[in-house]
């Protein structure tokens, strides 16, 4: 099998570093590259030539918050698979239209917790397939992580680091591997919908301020696979960018329901036209992580007989993840 090899002291000009602060450096007692900026991505120049290969490199996280991790499957600069290796955890953040969205992405499908993993040198690497990847750490044999549904599908593209402020990585490798079938998970919306989430909206492109869309030019998008419907799969985020979004229930017969849901960041929500909620959830550490759970708030709703609508006004304020799952309560 073949392998390929970059002195990170030596070959960056294989790569596209752009303004970034990137420099060679020694941390204990290893000649390093260190990186400092925030959600700093580098793409090596050329793409990779293998069906599957492995990824690896030795990593540091020299302070208290710091994340370094593998780019692959790479569209653009703006749209890539993203696994990255934290003080406590390994989580799986791919990147769409620019965003971070891990506060989609989360839980035993998308990241696992750790034991403190900084202020040591770790070796870090993953085993890409074509649709799928399985993360490991040091010399474990056994994967971290497992991901069977890699979001932007088929992993072609290129690949590189990336990191969120003070890490160090060395001795970065890509060595060809054997091809393997993955089990692959798809979205089963049957069992969404036993559980009572609204799998299907119609969602205006984003706007500031109050001029909303016409609703001639609103589409239909479904949740993902985890119930929440993803904005930054449809759209760039950015400060103060709003979107309508609507779908609607049928009920037999008026009957009361608790509707839970989760969001991020800012919603406002109408049901049948009556305004029932509005609040902001965004990442405040420690207190708030700002992550989408459906079950964050909680409130009791009356259906009517008939139709129902439920609409929403979503405004993003960062770029770690712009969505909403929400459930019903209703059963049959």
């Amino acid at each position: 099998m073949n392998k390929m090899v970059w002195n990170l002291s030596k070959d960056l000009d294989q790569f596209e570093f752009g303004d970034s602060s990137a420099r060679v450096t020694v941390w204990k007692d290893r000649e390093a590259l260190f990186l400092k900026n925030m959600n700093g991505a580098f793409f090596l120049k050329e793409e990779i030539p293998y069906q599957a290969f492995s990824i690896q490199a030795e990593v540091a996280i020299p302070e208290e918050v710091g994340f370094i991790g593998f780019i692959f499957g790479s569209r653009d600069s703006s749209n890539f698979e993203l696994v990255y290796l934290g003080p406590f955890e390994i989580q799986y953040d791919p990147i769409m239209n620019g965003s971070m969205t891990w506060q989609i992405y989360h839980g035993p499908y998308y990241q696992t917790p750790l034991p403190d993993t900084t202020k040591v040198w770790r070796k870090f690497r993953i085993d890409v397939q074509e649709k799928g990847a399985w993360v490991y750490l040091d010399e474990d044999p056994v994967p971290q992580l497992v991901i069977p549904n890699l979001q932007h599908g088929k992993r072609a593209g290129k690949i590189g680091f990336w990191n969120f402020v003070p890490v160090y990585i060395r001795e970065l490798t890509v060595e060809e591997i054997e091809p393997k079938a993955v089990d692959e998970r798809t979205t089963d919306f049957d069992h969404l919908k036993a559980q009572s989430f609204v799998t299907e909206w119609v969602i205006s492109e984003p706007y500031l301020g109050k001029e909303r869309p016409a609703e001639s030019e609103w589409k239909h998008a479904f949740v993902e696979e985890n119930g929440t419907l993803n904005v930054n799969r449809l759209y760039p985020a950015s400060s103060g960018a709003t979107v309508q979004i609507q779908s609607t229930v049928a009920v037999a017969e008026e009957k009361s329901s608790v509707v839970s849901f989760g969001f991020s960041d800012h919603l406002r929500l109408w049901m049948n036209d009556e305004a029932v909620y509005d609040g902001s959830w965004n990442w405040s550490p420690p207190k708030h992580d700002g992550r989408i759970r459906p079950d964050f708030v909680s409130i009791p709703v009356s259906w009517q007989a008939g139709s129902n609508t439920i609409r929403a006004e979503l405004s993003s304020n960062e770029k770690f993840g712009w969505g909403i799952s929400l459930k019903t309560g209703l059963t049959e």
